[in-house]
């Protein structure tokens, strides 16, 4: 962690991360059921850089110089972390399993772990290797690994599960470099828009299909969480955490994703938590202490 910021702050501000993102899921699977995926990632990253747009000039944040040593890396790092991510993801989830992309995507730690390394970013310490180690065995052993299958019927949907892990991944390695360098707020806002701006290629025939959704309370409950808890505020989040705290460490808080839904799922939809859940639980935060430890 940073020196000069408080690492329990830090880490208090990932778990949040992964709590919204947590909640998200529900909601978003109320969206997606109204209107196409794809679509609403690229209107909620629009409305996202709206608001992102209104609160950094409300509060008066000196914009960076704009030449290319900041348009070349926000551009990049919006098309790796949102465009391509997300759109890669969903698009890859049409030719897939649902188990095939919940194991997949649970690479991104472990790849972001890859690239720092590869990269001289991060040392591979011992703590952090048994750490990863046993967070990735965690959440793996959460799903029925049984039902995980590679084979031509998937082969494209998982090749693009992949891809979508391992751009976001890069967006965590490179990114942490950028947002030392530059205000978080109006980097987050630019991202929001260049991404919003490249989705729309791919949306230019869909936006006719806004006017035949049914816009009723729950709907916009969602979509309004979804927006401005789970996409505005995880993204600055998370880039301010970049900023703090090793890429790695940011990365490997992803894990607890799983041990959220299953504590929401078990609070508000009754679900059962079973000896597995809770075993798999406390080995993905066994796991979690022992790479953000010092050596």
């Amino acid at each position: 962690m940073s020196k000069q910021q408080n690492p329990f702050s830090v880490i208090m501000v990932l778990i949040l991360i992964q709590v919204l993102f947590g909640v998200n899921f529900p909601a978003s699977k109320v969206i997606v059921g109204k209107m196409d995926p794809i679509l609403w990632s690229n209107l909620r990253f629009f409305i996202a850089g709206l608001a992102m747009l209104f609160f950094t000039i409300l509060m008066r944040r000196p914009h960076p110089r704009v030449d290319k040593n900041f348009l070349f890396p926000v551009a990049i790092l919006s098309i790796l972390g949102m465009a391509l991510g997300q759109g890669l993801f969903l698009i890859g989830l049409r030719f897939t399993t649902a188990i095939n992309s919940a194991i997949l995507i649970t690479c991104i730690p472990v790849l972001t772990l890859v690239i720092v390394v590869l990269r001289r970013q991060e040392d591979l310490s011992f703590n952090k290797l048994i750490g990863f180690t046993m967070s990735f065995l965690g959440v793996v052993l959460m799903r029925d690994v049984s039902s995980f299958k590679i084979g031509n019927a998937t082969l494209w949907g998982d090749l693009l599960v992949f891809s979508a892990a391992t751009c976001f991944a890069m967006y965590l390695s490179f990114g942490k470099k950028f947002f030392m360098k530059y205000d978080n707020m109006w980097s987050t806002t630019w991202m929001f828009f260049i991404s919003a701006l490249a989705m729309s290629i791919f949306n230019v025939n869909k936006f006719g299909q806004l006017s035949d959704v049914v816009y009723g309370p729950v709907f916009l409950y969602c979509a309004s969480f979804s927006i401005f808890g789970a996409t505005l505020l995880t993204y600055f989040l998370n880039n301010w955490a970049l900023k703090r705290a090793p890429s790695g460490n940011v990365a490997i808080f992803i894990y607890l994703q799983p041990v959220v839904a299953g504590i929401i799922g078990y609070v508000f939809l009754k679900e059962v938590i079973t000896m597995r859940v809770i075993i798999c639980s406390l080995l993905i935060l066994t796991g979690l202490l022992f790479s953000i430890s010092k050596k």
